[in-house]
């Protein structure tokens, strides 16, 4: 049996940890993923706004050439007969939704708000701005899309996305009088 010193024994250090280089380097790759892939992620939230809004224009538009359908399937009717015609809908003389409060003319902003509540089957939450014209002003936080009208015009103008002043909106609109559902082609900005 050999005897072993205990100092002729090597000592061998063991690592208690990552090296300088090797955090820096860990860092740097994290750094390095962060700015390639954050702006993808970011996007996310846009694209799904986009994707609503263009999802609900469509739907809004069909809505609008089913109901038209249905009023001349119906034989076209005018007056009081095109009252209620349809779900509590009221159609104008061309055969368009004008509302639901027996009235065949959009005349309050109300008006276009009941169209769209009539019409759409979504979750959205849809509601009248207060005394500002076609702005977002005086809408609760939770409200996505901003209704108003003017003269023979309803506006839908969603606002999910940002309530800031000056803050470029999708918006679509309703010319109830010829039945067309437009996209507001540079969006709206929120005043």
């Amino acid at each position: 049996m050999k005897n072993f010193n205990c100092e002729s024994r090597i000592h061998v250090k063991r690592q208690q940890g990552f090296t300088l280089i090797e955090l820096v380097t860990v860092i740097v790759i994290l750094g390095i993923l962060s700015v390639v892939a954050a702006p993808r992620f970011i996007n996310f939230s846009r694209d799904a706004h986009l994707s609503v809004f263009n999802a609900t224009f469509s739907a809004f538009k069909s809505a609008m050439e089913s109901h038209r359908l249905l009023w001349l399937t119906r034989g076209s009717p005018v007056g009081n007969d095109a009252l209620n015609l349809s779900d509590n809908i009221d159609f104008n003389q061309q055969g368009y939704p004008s509302g639901i409060d027996d009235g065949t003319q959009v005349s309050t902003p109300q008006d276009c708000l009941d169209i769209f509540n009539s019409v759409l089957d979504t979750d959205l939450i849809a509601a009248v701005s207060i005394g500002d014209g076609q702005g977002i002003k005086n809408l609760p936080q939770n409200v996505d899309v901003a209704v108003t009208n003017n003269a023979n015009i309803c506006y839908y103008t969603f606002v999910s996305e940002s309530k800031e002043i000056g803050y470029n909106a999708r918006q679509f609109r309703y010319l109830y009088t010829t039945g067309q559902v437009i996209k507001f082609a540079s969006g709206y900005t929120l005043q």
